[in-house]
């Protein structure tokens, strides 16, 4: 497959305001849910986030049920509606939805994994993808009907999700879906524009360096690989599996005892262990150092690839951990030089913990060169 590095995307349509009209009673899917009869149920409506268009959907919204309608536990049924569709893909540069099902940020690919055997089948007990109860279209847009999970996951959670994730990613070794994204890595950083000699311009280092950022960022910076071709010619050696590709503790939480995962917008072909890796590095230094967090993941996932049948070399799943997530964050200096300004003091060790996780593992012998 040719790769190009720039945007050819086709016309988009018009853009609408996100929140625009939602049905007032949940689809039929969502009624079969219900822990008790749904005939006669009343729904409550509420908004998650502004009118901002930079979120990359229509608007998220849950919707929670009469409390006669309970869970187990006692608390009121409630489903998680997310709006998709070409009119609704944002502004972010990033994140933004893309109307080409080829993209690998095209609009509709959540909704095509939940049309899929995928988010059903190949999962272990405790770990699954969320439930989806309804795929809607109207009105010029989809909605996703989805149950609500309970995030963000704590560090044993993310530990249970990177060995279920582990576990299904070697049982749909051979899935075949044309809309799975591929290319995903090159295409995000090229998007983010990184540029190293702008970075080690920027006006903030001094202020951040007083304030606590290590000054050894600045070689890190230097030594940084941005180029997309680059950056793809380093990965292709890797095993592929499918990878979420948005793996942090705010996807990932609970349904009474079964850990779920949700935001599967990305989903698609990626180097092995990536999405282990960029869990990692979120969660670390919130309940353990990083280097712990790193270790206690990577451990976790390594393990359930074995204990599922992986045939492969466990060394090149660590590189590829590590090489994929180096190549893929090192915007993060950027981002922390962008807001160290605003940041109060108790954020700093938590910021400068996490960039020299990123520093260590740019330095490691697992990073591929």
């Amino acid at each position: 497959m040719s790769h190009g590095d720039e945007d050819l995307s086709p016309a988009e349509p018009p853009q609408l305001n996100r929140f625009g009209p939602i049905r007032e009673v949940p689809p039929s899917g969502v009624s079969r849910a219900l822990p008790g009869p749904g005939s006669a149920t009343r729904w409550r409506a509420e908004r998650f986030g502004g009118d901002e268009d930079r979120y990359p959907n229509g608007g998220i919204w849950r919707f929670t049920a009469d409390p006669l309608n309970s869970e187990p536990s006692g608390a009121p049924f409630s489903t998680m509606v997310k709006r998709t569709g070409g009119g609704y893909l944002g502004t972010d540069p990033v994140w933004r939805g893309r109307p080409e099902p080829g993209d690998p940020q095209w609009w509709g690919r959540e909704a095509a994994f939940y049309g899929s055997d995928l988010a059903t089948t190949g999962w272990s007990p405790g770990v699954r993808a969320a439930r989806c109860y309804a795929v809607d279209d109207h009105d010029g847009c989809r909605d996703v009907w989805l149950e609500t999970v309970n995030v963000p996951a704590t560090v044993d959670t993310c530990e249970h999700a990177v060995a279920g994730l582990a576990r299904w990613q070697v049982a749909t070794a051979g899935a075949e879906h044309p809309w799975l994204s591929e290319d995903w890595i090159p295409t995000h950083v090229r998007r983010r524009g990184l540029d190293n000699a702008r970075t080690l311009a920027h006006p903030a280092w001094p202020s951040a360096i007083v304030r606590g950022l290590d000054p050894d960022l600045r070689d890190v910076v230097a030594d940084r690989i941005t180029d997309p071709a680059q950056i793809r010619q380093l990965l292709q050696g890797f095993p592929r599996v499918l990878t979420h590709y948005d793996f942090h503790n705010a996807n990932i939480g609970t349904v009474e005892d079964e850990v779920a995962i949700i935001d599967w917008a990305y989903v698609g072909w990626g180097p092995i262990g990536h999405d282990a890796g960029h869990l990692a590095a979120d969660v670390a230094g919130r309940e353990l150092p990083p280097d712990k967090v790193w270790e206690l993941l990577r451990s976790a996932y390594c393990d359930a690839l074995t204990e599922a049948g992986w045939p492969g070399d466990l060394a090149v799943v660590r590189r590829s951990m590590t090489t994929s997530n180096v190549l893929r964050l090192g915007w993060q200096i950027d981002h922390a030089l962008d807001i160290v300004d605003d940041l109060p003091d108790d954020a700093i060790p938590l910021v400068n913990a996490r960039l020299r996780l990123f520093a260590e593992l740019q330095y490691s012998p697992d990073m591929a060169r």
